[in-house]
């Protein structure tokens, strides 16, 4: 049984173990941090395959999910979303959708207060949830306070109803989910069926093949655009072989 084809090899630095001061940027936003290194030709690379893979019909809603946690699947949504964003004509709004353990508001140096949670179960207009980033044409929409029932939130009609929205609002803007692992969250699967596809973050030597196909299948072939293979050391190698060439 085969994974998606369509796969993308992230280098080492854009692992999920970094220390943070809060009120910083974490420096594995390296889209932004660090804009010439490898790993954030990488997230350019993403980018152009989402944009280009099926011309015409480009996904304006994308969910990034793992198949289990520490696979970095938060800061490839984080870098993917600041990399569409630094295109000419894109807008990104990043929504944290891992109601479980939610960290965008953390990653971006942000005091995020309320956020989705407190929208979806009070909240008449999501205006006053959004906030700006130090990224030009990216918006966020945290998580907000870990709720008790993250399942049935996200399940909700009227989270279906606000996907919708995001999408048909705008029609130069993205919306990139960070889902919850799916192998560990009831709630990813109903979000599956909202968005318009998904990438799935696996990373080098921790990823267990049996997990990865379960959740490909619990997922749905069609609904996965691509793999994005996080620390990958090869990546890395041929990169560099590549500049020593190229100079």
């Amino acid at each position: 049984m085969l994974l998606p084809k369509n796969v993308v090899k992230i280098s080492p630095e854009t692992n999920d173990k970094s220390p943070l001061s809060r009120g910083t940027m974490d420096p594995r936003l390296v889209s932004f941090m660090e804009s010439d290194s490898l790993a954030a030709e990488c997230f350019k690379m993403l980018r152009v395959m989402i944009l280009t893979t099926n011309p015409g019909s480009t996904p304006r809603t994308i969910m990034v999910t793992s198949a289990q946690p520490m696979e970095g699947k938060t800061i490839v949504a984080a870098n993917l979303a600041i990399s569409i964003a630094q295109g000419i004509n894109e807008y990104v709004l990043l929504v944290d959708c891992d109601l479980r353990r939610p960290s965008m508001g953390t990653i971006f140096g942000l005091n995020a207060g309320e956020g989705i949670c407190e929208y979806l179960e009070k909240g008449t207009s999501l205006t006053p949830y959004l906030m700006k980033t130090p990224i030009k044409k990216l918006s966020l929409l945290p998580a907000g306070k870990p709720p008790s029932n993250p399942s049935e939130l996200l399940s909700s009609e009227k989270m279906r109803r606000l996907v919708e929205e995001l999408r048909g609002r705008y029609e130069d803007r993205y919306i990139i989910f960070d889902g919850a692992p799916a192998q560990y969250a009831s709630e990813t699967t109903f979000l599956t069926s909202m968005v318009d596809t998904v990438l799935l973050v696996v990373r080098s030597g921790t990823s267990a093949k049996d997990q990865i196909l379960e959740t490909v299948e619990k997922i749905g072939r069609k609904k996965i655009l691509g793999v994005v293979f996080n620390a990958s050391n090869e990546s890395a190698k041929d990169y560099s072989n590549y500049y020593r060439y190229y100079r």
